[in-house]
Protein backbone atom coordinates (compact mmCIF):
# COMPACT_ATOMS: atom_id res chain seq x y z
CA UNK A 1 0.00 0.00 0.00
CA UNK A 2 3.02 2.57 0.54
CA UNK A 3 4.95 1.75 -2.40
CA UNK A 4 1.45 2.06 -4.39
CA UNK A 5 0.75 5.70 -2.89
CA UNK A 6 3.95 6.79 -3.52
CA UNK A 7 3.95 6.00 -6.76
CA UNK A 8 0.72 7.73 -6.71
CA UNK A 9 2.48 10.90 -5.37
CA UNK A 10 5.98 10.38 -7.36
CA UNK A 11 3.90 10.83 -11.19
CA UNK A 12 2.58 14.06 -10.88
CA UNK A 13 5.29 15.67 -9.15
CA UNK A 14 7.58 14.18 -12.25
CA UNK A 15 4.69 15.56 -14.97
CA UNK A 16 5.18 18.99 -13.21
CA UNK A 17 8.69 18.83 -13.36
CA UNK A 18 9.17 17.81 -17.16
CA UNK A 19 6.20 20.70 -17.67
CA UNK A 20 7.84 23.47 -16.14
CA UNK A 21 9.07 26.37 -17.68
CA UNK A 22 12.86 25.99 -18.79
CA UNK A 23 14.85 28.78 -17.30
CA UNK A 24 17.67 29.68 -19.52
CA UNK A 25 20.62 31.99 -20.45
CA UNK A 26 20.59 35.10 -21.53
CA UNK A 27 20.48 35.18 -25.01
CA UNK A 28 23.40 35.95 -27.41
CA UNK A 29 23.11 36.63 -31.25
CA UNK A 30 25.83 35.96 -33.59
CA UNK A 31 26.77 36.40 -36.96
CA UNK A 32 29.26 34.19 -39.45
CA UNK A 33 32.08 35.57 -41.10
CA UNK A 34 35.14 34.91 -43.60
CA UNK A 35 38.39 36.50 -44.54
CA UNK A 36 40.38 36.59 -47.31
CA UNK A 37 44.23 37.98 -47.16
CA UNK A 38 45.38 39.97 -49.49
CA UNK A 39 42.00 39.79 -51.31
CA UNK A 40 41.64 43.19 -52.58
CA UNK A 41 43.77 46.23 -53.51
CA UNK A 42 41.72 48.62 -54.57
CA UNK A 43 38.33 49.05 -53.50
CA UNK A 44 35.56 45.83 -52.27
CA UNK A 45 34.39 43.25 -55.51
CA UNK A 46 31.01 43.15 -56.46
CA UNK A 47 28.43 40.12 -55.50
CA UNK A 48 29.56 37.14 -57.66
CA UNK A 49 33.60 37.96 -58.18
CA UNK A 50 35.71 35.77 -58.72
CA UNK A 51 37.69 36.05 -55.09
CA UNK A 52 34.07 34.85 -53.27
CA UNK A 53 34.39 31.23 -55.20
CA UNK A 54 38.34 30.78 -53.57
CA UNK A 55 38.53 29.18 -49.97
CA UNK A 56 39.20 32.05 -47.67
CA UNK A 57 41.79 32.28 -45.29
CA UNK A 58 39.52 31.92 -41.88
CA UNK A 59 35.77 31.38 -40.92
CA UNK A 60 34.84 32.92 -37.86
CA UNK A 61 31.30 33.21 -35.86
CA UNK A 62 31.18 36.16 -33.56
CA UNK A 63 28.73 36.36 -30.92
CA UNK A 64 27.26 39.56 -28.67
CA UNK A 65 24.48 39.33 -26.08
CA UNK A 66 23.19 42.87 -28.14
CA UNK A 67 22.26 42.31 -31.37
CA UNK A 68 23.60 46.52 -32.18
CA UNK A 69 26.61 46.47 -30.20
CA UNK A 70 27.56 42.60 -32.79
CA UNK A 71 29.51 45.00 -35.38
CA UNK A 72 32.03 47.02 -33.39
CA UNK A 73 35.50 46.34 -34.78
CA UNK A 74 38.69 48.56 -34.93
CA UNK A 75 42.07 47.96 -35.20
CA UNK A 76 44.37 51.21 -34.91
CA UNK A 77 47.48 49.22 -36.98
CA UNK A 78 45.99 46.81 -39.05
CA UNK A 79 48.50 44.03 -36.95
CA UNK A 80 46.15 41.26 -35.48
CA UNK A 81 42.91 39.40 -37.23
CA UNK A 82 41.72 38.86 -34.13
CA UNK A 83 42.20 41.79 -32.07
CA UNK A 84 40.30 43.76 -34.75
CA UNK A 85 37.21 41.32 -34.46
CA UNK A 86 37.12 41.74 -30.71
CA UNK A 87 38.48 45.23 -30.06
CA UNK A 88 36.31 48.78 -30.26
CA UNK A 89 37.46 52.29 -31.42
CA UNK A 90 37.90 53.03 -27.66
CA UNK A 91 40.91 50.23 -27.28
CA UNK A 92 38.54 48.47 -25.29
CA UNK A 93 36.79 44.48 -25.44
CA UNK A 94 33.91 45.16 -28.02
CA UNK A 95 32.03 42.48 -26.15
CA UNK A 96 32.39 39.67 -28.62
CA UNK A 97 33.32 36.04 -28.05
CA UNK A 98 35.03 34.98 -31.40
CA UNK A 99 35.08 31.37 -32.55
CA UNK A 100 36.89 29.92 -35.60
CA UNK A 101 35.93 27.31 -37.99
CA UNK A 102 39.00 27.32 -39.72
CA UNK A 103 41.91 29.36 -40.14
CA UNK A 104 42.53 29.88 -35.98
CA UNK A 105 46.90 30.46 -36.91
CA UNK A 106 45.81 33.50 -39.19
CA UNK A 107 44.70 34.73 -36.09
CA UNK A 108 47.47 37.28 -35.18
CA UNK A 109 48.34 38.30 -38.64
CA UNK A 110 48.15 41.41 -40.27
CA UNK A 111 44.21 42.88 -41.76
CA UNK A 112 46.05 45.27 -44.37
CA UNK A 113 44.43 44.31 -47.99
CA UNK A 114 41.98 42.46 -46.21
CA UNK A 115 38.40 41.52 -47.79
CA UNK A 116 36.37 40.67 -44.89
CA UNK A 117 32.20 38.55 -45.43
CA UNK A 118 29.44 38.85 -43.48
CA UNK A 119 26.23 36.58 -43.65
CA UNK A 120 23.16 36.30 -42.06
CA UNK A 121 19.66 37.37 -41.77
CA UNK A 122 18.10 40.03 -39.91
CA UNK A 123 15.39 41.99 -38.86
CA UNK A 124 14.82 45.93 -39.27
CA UNK A 125 12.55 48.36 -37.82
CA UNK A 126 11.86 52.11 -39.23
CA UNK A 127 14.83 54.27 -38.30
CA UNK A 128 18.08 55.81 -39.25
CA UNK A 129 21.00 53.63 -39.03
CA UNK A 130 25.08 54.47 -39.20
CA UNK A 131 27.54 52.59 -40.23
CA UNK A 132 31.19 53.85 -39.50
CA UNK A 133 34.16 52.67 -41.79
CA UNK A 134 37.54 52.61 -43.10
CA UNK A 135 37.68 51.87 -45.83
CA UNK A 136 34.93 50.32 -48.07
CA UNK A 137 31.77 48.46 -47.84
CA UNK A 138 28.74 46.96 -49.80
CA UNK A 139 25.28 45.92 -47.99
CA UNK A 140 23.23 43.44 -49.84
CA UNK A 141 19.60 42.55 -48.36
CA UNK A 142 17.91 39.98 -50.29
CA UNK A 143 20.91 40.03 -52.58
CA UNK A 144 19.93 43.87 -53.75
CA UNK A 145 22.41 46.40 -53.43
CA UNK A 146 20.89 48.53 -50.00
CA UNK A 147 24.89 50.40 -49.48
CA UNK A 148 27.66 50.76 -52.03
CA UNK A 149 30.52 52.71 -50.33
CA UNK A 150 33.15 50.20 -51.24
CA UNK A 151 36.12 52.40 -50.94
CA UNK A 152 38.92 52.78 -50.66
CA UNK A 153 38.08 55.54 -48.54
CA UNK A 154 39.41 57.44 -44.94
CA UNK A 155 37.51 56.90 -42.28
CA UNK A 156 33.65 58.17 -42.67
CA UNK A 157 30.18 57.45 -41.77
CA UNK A 158 27.73 56.02 -43.53
CA UNK A 159 23.73 56.16 -42.85
CA UNK A 160 21.36 53.61 -43.82
CA UNK A 161 16.84 54.24 -43.73
CA UNK A 162 14.81 51.80 -43.37
CA UNK A 163 10.62 53.17 -43.57
CA UNK A 164 7.77 52.07 -45.11
CA UNK A 165 8.19 54.70 -48.51
CA UNK A 166 11.95 53.83 -48.76
CA UNK A 167 13.78 51.16 -50.59
CA UNK A 168 13.92 48.66 -47.68
CA UNK A 169 10.90 48.79 -45.59
CA UNK A 170 10.97 46.95 -42.15
CA UNK A 171 11.08 43.01 -42.01
CA UNK A 172 13.28 40.35 -42.01
CA UNK A 173 16.08 39.99 -45.02
CA UNK A 174 19.06 37.78 -45.50
CA UNK A 175 22.21 40.08 -45.49
CA UNK A 176 26.05 40.11 -46.87
CA UNK A 177 28.14 42.46 -45.96
CA UNK A 178 31.41 42.96 -47.71
CA UNK A 179 34.17 44.99 -46.20
CA UNK A 180 38.11 45.48 -47.43
CA UNK A 181 40.64 47.12 -45.17
CA UNK A 182 42.71 48.24 -48.54
CA UNK A 183 44.86 51.43 -47.92
CA UNK A 184 46.37 50.87 -44.24
CA UNK A 185 45.33 51.48 -40.61
CA UNK A 186 43.56 52.24 -39.14
CA UNK A 187 40.73 49.98 -39.98
CA UNK A 188 37.44 50.16 -38.02
CA UNK A 189 33.40 48.70 -39.18
CA UNK A 190 31.08 49.79 -36.74
CA UNK A 191 27.13 50.01 -36.73
CA UNK A 192 23.87 49.89 -34.73
CA UNK A 193 22.34 48.47 -37.67
CA UNK A 194 21.35 44.85 -35.98
CA UNK A 195 23.27 42.50 -38.71
CA UNK A 196 22.84 38.63 -37.42
CA UNK A 197 22.44 35.25 -37.57
CA UNK A 198 19.37 33.84 -35.45
CA UNK A 199 19.46 34.06 -31.92
CA UNK A 200 21.48 31.61 -30.40
CA UNK A 201 19.58 28.77 -28.68
CA UNK A 202 19.48 29.58 -25.10
CA UNK A 203 20.55 26.26 -22.84
CA UNK A 204 18.15 25.21 -20.29
CA UNK A 205 19.75 24.99 -16.11
CA UNK A 206 20.29 22.04 -14.90
CA UNK A 207 20.58 22.77 -11.43
CA UNK A 208 17.43 24.91 -11.46
CA UNK A 209 15.52 22.25 -12.93
CA UNK A 210 17.32 20.12 -10.12
CA UNK A 211 16.49 22.02 -7.09
CA UNK A 212 12.26 22.18 -8.28
CA UNK A 213 12.33 18.91 -9.00
CA UNK A 214 13.58 18.07 -5.51
CA UNK A 215 11.38 20.80 -3.93
CA UNK A 216 8.20 19.33 -5.51
CA UNK A 217 9.25 15.54 -4.14
CA UNK A 218 9.39 16.32 -0.57
CA UNK A 219 6.09 18.21 -0.77
CA UNK A 220 4.94 15.02 -2.67
CA UNK A 221 6.25 13.12 0.35
CA UNK A 222 4.97 15.38 3.64
CA UNK A 223 1.14 14.82 2.07
CA UNK A 224 1.92 11.25 1.70
CA UNK A 225 3.10 11.15 5.29
CA UNK A 226 -0.05 12.92 6.45
CA UNK A 227 -2.56 10.79 4.90
CA UNK A 228 -0.46 7.49 6.22
CA UNK A 229 -1.39 8.92 9.56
Amino acid sequence: MKASMRIFFLVPCMMLMLGAPTVSHATTFSVSGQVWENGTTTNVPVLGSSIFGTTPTATFTVTNPSAADLFNFFNSTDIGLSSFLTTDPNGHSNGDTLTYQSGSSAANDSINDDLFQFTGTTTLTNGVYTFAHDDGLILYLNGSTAINAGGPTSAETTDFTVCPSCAFTAGTYSFTLDYAEVDGPPAELVTDLPLTGPPVAATPEPGSIFLLGTGLLAAAGAVRRRMIA
